[in-house]
């Protein structure tokens, strides 16, 4: 990953923020802890995990797998992605994932999110300074 480069640095984040390893992680706000070095220090303070999963139901049956998520991210179609400024940026991912179990049984689950990065230029290097995501409908997952 190269933080001089918006793209890469973007496309990381929303990967990392749906990294999740059910074996470690409590909740989804695991991954976006984990995600803290390319986020400012403000967005980075605003990460605090809750003690509820949001997401529990969808996580009981990788769980008992020690399934852990492969998460892609492609561009997202529309015009959400744009350069604000010369050091202001957003981008947006469809965000995919399925679950890999450590057991060798399948771990039955997949996953589609769109997800939007808000990034900040400072002293050469881009930051997360914000993100959101939402699940995707099934015909919209698809496509």
């Amino acid at each position: 990953m190269d933080r001089s480069d918006v793209d890469s640095t973007a496309r990381a984040a929303a990967l990392l923020l749906h990294s999740w390893d059910t074996a470690a992680d409590h909740t989804e706000t695991a991954a976006a802890i984990r995600t803290k070095p390319l986020m400012s220090d403000d967005w980075a303070a605003q990460q605090v995990e809750p003690e509820r999963n949001s997401s529990q139901g969808a996580w009981l049956g990788p769980a008992e797998h020690g399934a852990y998520s492969r998460a892609q991210a492609v561009p997202a179609i529309g015009d959400v992605t744009r350069d604000v400024a010369d050091d202001k940026a957003v981008r947006a991912y469809k965000v995919t994932w399925r679950w890999a179990s450590r057991d060798g049984e399948p771990a039955e689950g997949t996953g589609t999110r769109h997800a939007t990065i808000y990034l900040e230029k400072h002293s050469g290097a881009w930051e997360v300074v914000g993100h959101q995501s939402h699940d995707l409908p099934a015909g919209e997952a698809a496509s």
